[in-house]
């Protein structure tokens, strides 16, 4: 048996190799301290984030569509290259028209070789040749990503089997409301409030349906068939919440109090309406892209919230 032989590293890669300036290594040491190392970190994330359902959703909710973004983005990477090449291509080209009608000289014919080739006709990606289409997945890590999409968004809804519970005291105390002839709120604002909260029970209870029929916790004559359809009534019961709630949000807010969180919250609710029209529909409307694009969009301020939160 032959002995192995460990030489060491070539002196020339020895004296390359330059250690850490000591502020660095202290400043490294510190954030460990106070992150993986305390007990104050764990603590933090724990109170703030996972003892409650609403906040452990709120952060699935961003780590689920951006993971689902990430995933369209790597797989769709050459297509991207391509479409950045071709809008590069597009701008040289108008660059080149204006200076041709203002200074009647052609960039392309210029006497500088890299100014020639630059704006060479040529050099449109269409001409290039197509590239040959691959059964196999482009990104490896795309496939994991979307896979820990669809796991986070089964979680996700498992986790509100028993919302429905929790909207009942809001339901209750906004149908007294809207029936009390004392309350001084006008009486179509109580109702409109009676009937978000009475669609959050709706929706729910429709959603938990989907997903029992789904996973099969549950049997019925067909339970591929009521899945689909108690999902899809379930975002149409969302896309009447949303639009009602846009609505409301721009007749009861006064112009003056238009600021910037409002713009915000009005933004989290429109950006979600795509959503809710992809999932409405048997077929769906959006790609992965902009299903990824639009729920990161809605999330991202919440999860922006949690982690602004956290006092490390």
């Amino acid at each position: 048996m032959g002995i192995v032989s460990l030489s060491p590293l070539p002196k020339s890669k020895l004296l390359s190799a330059k250690p850490l300036p000591l502020q660095v290594l202290l400043q490294i040491i510190s954030v460990l301290k106070r992150s993986v190392f305390s007990r104050k970190f764990y603590a933090e994330i724990n109170d703030k984030i996972l003892s409650k359902t609403s906040t452990l959703d709120s952060m699935l909710y961003f780590i689920c569509y951006f993971t689902l973004l990430m995933s369209s983005v790597l797989n769709n990477k050459p297509r991207i290259k391509q479409f950045l090449r071709q809008q590069k291509y597009n701008l040289l080209q108008v660059i080149r028209s204006v200076v041709l009608k203002t200074s009647n000289k052609d960039l392309a014919l210029s006497s500088n070789k890299l100014v020639k080739r630059t704006f060479d006709a040529s050099n449109d990606p269409k001409n290039a040749p197509a590239e040959t289409e691959s059964t196999e997945p482009v990104s490896k890590l795309a496939v994991h990503l979307k896979a820990i999409s669809s796991y986070i968004a089964d979680v996700r809804i498992f986790n509100r089997l028993t919302d429905s519970i929790k909207y009942m005291p809001w339901a209750i105390d906004e149908f007294k409301a809207w029936m009390d002839p004392t309350n001084p709120v006008a009486k179509l604002d109580r109702f409109v409030n009676f009937l978000q909260a009475f669609n959050c029970i709706v929706l729910e209870l429709l959603e938990n349906a989907g997903w029992l029929t789904d996973h099969n916790w549950v049997g019925t004559s067909d339970n591929a068939w009521w899945s689909i359809e108690t999902y899809i009534w379930c975002c149409r019961v969302w896309g009447a919440y949303l639009v009602i709630e846009i609505i409301e949000l721009i007749r009861r807010t006064p112009v003056s109090k238009m600021n910037g969180d409002w713009k915000i919250a009005l933004f989290k609710q429109v950006i979600q309406v795509p959503l809710v029209l992809h999932w409405s529909l048997y077929d769906g409307c959006l790609t992965p892209f902009w299903v990824g694009v639009c729920g990161s969009g809605a999330s991202w301020w919440n999860f922006k919230a949690l982690l602004d939160s956290l006092d490390f």
